[in-house]
């Protein structure tokens, strides 16, 4: 067996269990997305519970104000002993979590969750939450204004076209007809996948060219002069 046909293997079998976890009729719940590719990090060895619950927690804490609280975090205090003690209980709160102990996955934990994620597993995540509502995920080109992110971007949005391209293929290999109806809800996922990376890019580009536009119609090449409208 080919490396070619081994990845060609491992690939269709990803886009199976995502096909199965996309039955319309049994849409998975956000809890359970999050939890997932919570999960894949685990496996692939990006994240370790300890330290992820650390960052969430203090998140959450920091942006939720005590009164409007209703996760059972627990603050470090002002000594050693506290902090310890602190960490020790949110850690097994989250491990609880992670595992399914507990079933109830509170809504206020989901955006600081999400952001704390490792990339890609908080790209994929995100994109999977807003296409439940028919949405793709473009993060703020305020965002993006460093070349390390904007080739991180660019990255993204090859590896993205690379990935609908697998998903693609078994489904176009003899014309599309009923018998590749397993197939198309993955591959409508690395679709959506793949256009909202190229949006990003587009976004970008439309960012640094209004720029571009009203420097030029300024008298003096501010842009201060005339206000363009952004097309992105």
């Amino acid at each position: 067996m080919t490396p070619a046909v081994r990845f060609f293997q491992l690939r269709f079998g990803q886009i199976r269990k995502a096909q199965a976890m996309m039955d319309p009729k049994h849409r998975e719940p956000r809890s359970r997305t999050i939890l997932r590719h919570t999960r894949q990090a685990i496996r692939d060895g990006r994240l370790r519970t300890l330290p992820f619950s650390e960052r969430v927690s203090d998140r959450y804490l920091a942006t939720v104000a005590p009164e409007d609280r209703v996760v059972p975090l627990k603050e470090e205090g002002a000594t050693i002993e506290s902090a310890s003690s602190a960490k020790t209980k949110n850690g097994v709160y989250f491990d609880r979590l992670i595992r399914g102990v507990v079933k109830t996955f509170p809504v206020d934990l989901e955006d600081p969750w999400v952001e704390e994620l490792p990339q890609p597993y908080r790209q994929h995540c995100e994109s999977d939450l807003a296409a439940r509502r028919g949405y793709a995920v473009v993060r703020d080109t305020l965002e993006t204004d460093t070349p390390d992110m904007q080739m991180a971007d660019l990255g993204v949005a090859l590896r993205e076209a690379g990935e609908a391209t697998i998903a693609l293929a078994p489904v176009f290999a003899n014309g599309v007809d009923a018998s590749d109806a397993p197939l198309i809800p993955a591959a409508l996922r690395e679709v959506a996948d793949v256009l909202g990376a190229f949006v990003q890019i587009r976004r970008l580009l439309l960012k640094v060219a209004t720029e571009e536009e009203a420097k030029k119609a300024a008298p003096d090449g501010s842009g201060n002069a005339t206000r363009v409208r952004s097309r992105a």
